[in-house]
């Protein structure tokens, strides 16, 4: 009784949910590699120096964004590790890609390329609708994903075999080569693909939960004994002041701070501008931004270049830390670059799953109906 009620439940979610499932997962195929895009896209605004150019100081990066909009307060300059790499400053809401050493505007806004992962992430999150539709789609995503789980668990259950035996199991696990029809095909795919996409799509799943539903950060926070944060506030901007010491000069001081300080690697550093009156905040990164363990925050001030704070991921809550893993244990940075290619892969599987999971429901519901029309039309 429980294997039925789970299979008729199992196929009733599945063709429920399975579109908004079959959209997150196509997104996420697509969004698999997203940090090494932006950075292969950003390489190619590349400058090699002129004869006897030097590379702009940080204040006269940060002078053409405040002559671009002087009413902005808060302002990055994204400084990257590498020589002749283009400059990426944003002005309030305005971006611009510098070229390194004339300062000569090379982009406005963001590329097409980063335009369409906006996109894609956006349809992964809330089908990429706006206004007061986008807070209706992100509650069907977030329930979506939710019985998605619920497929996952039911799936593992009904795909044991009624009798455990190699001879039963291997054919769960293992491809075939020939099939007697198209609706056995897609039933072996259905359990193969199903077993090795198990594990990493529930880790994906269910660590998406804490994104969509309060509940979950509130147990993953309640595990350490604190409470969820609520709703993350937009930052207000302080009035810009500058202090004695220039802009370059705290740059170089965040530099030598990240070669003492075992980050002499970092990959780029964010500079921000109007977070605190009478510091700058410099966030050192030794990756792509997608491992919070390599990067840490250093506040100077303005006046004395002196360090007025230092905060890493070790210095987070442990509620928050424990958040930073689920972020990245969702699309598989954790682990790296085979940590996101295992998660593609399971995104890849879930689009199977979905696929032929509607074509087995549909011969199970569907063609019975039509064969009876068939069978009556052929008597009368």
């Amino acid at each position: 009784m429980l294997r039925k009620f789970l299979f008729w439940s199992h196929l009733v979610v599945g063709i429920s949910v399975g579109i908004v499932v079959f959209v997150m997962s196509v997104t996420g195929v697509l969004l698999t590699y997203e940090a090494q895009i932006k950075e292969w896209e950003s390489a190619l605004y590349s400058v090699r120096p002129q004869a006897g150019e030097q590379r702009l100081t940080t204040d006269e990066v940060l002078n053409i964004g405040r002559e671009k909009h002087p009413d902005e307060k808060h302002i990055y300059i994204h400084q990257i590790n590498e020589e002749g790499r283009a400059i990426p400053i944003w002005v309030g809401h305005h971006r611009y890609l510098l070229s390194p050493y004339s300062g000569d505007i090379l982009q406005i806004g963001e590329s097409s390329i980063v335009e369409s992962l906006h996109f894609i992430e956006a349809l992964h999150r809330w089908l990429a609708l706006k206004g007061k539709q986008q807070a209706l789609a992100k509650e069907i995503t977030a329930y979506s994903n939710l019985l998605f789980l619920f497929l996952i668990v039911s799936g593992a259950y009904l795909w044991l075999p009624r009798r455990l035996s190699w001879s039963s199991i291997k054919q769960y696990i293992f491809f075939k080569r020939q099939f007697k029809s198209l609706h056995a095909k897609h039933f072996n795919w259905h359990h193969v693909l199903g077993f090795w996409a198990l594990v990493p799509l529930f880790v994906i799943v269910a660590t998406a939960t804490v994104f969509h539903f309060h509940w979950a950060n509130e147990m993953l926070y309640g595990v350490y004994g604190e409470e969820a944060p609520g709703p993350r506030k937009n930052r207000v901007a302080v009035a810009l002041v500058d202090g004695k010491q220039n802009y370059e000069t705290l740059f170089a001081i965040a530099k030598q701070h990240a070669n003492d300080n075992g980050a002499v690697d970092w990959h780029s550093m964010w500079i921000e501008f109007g977070r605190e009156s009478g510091n700058t905040r410099f966030y050192i990164d030794r990756a792509l931004g997608n491992d919070y363990s390599a990067a840490y925050a250093l506040f100077l001030d303005n006046n004395t270049g002196e360090v007025v704070k230092v905060k890493g991921g070790s210095d987070w809550s442990k509620g928050a830390q424990a958040w930073g893993v689920v972020r990245f244990l969702h699309t598989g940075e954790y682990f790296g670059f085979i940590g996101q290619t295992i998660a593609g892969f399971a995104s890849l599987a879930a689009c199977f799953l979905v696929y032929t999971g509607f074509t087995l429901s549909w011969r199970r519901l569907v063609s019975p109906y039509f064969r009876k029309i068939e069978q009556s039309t052929i008597k009368s």
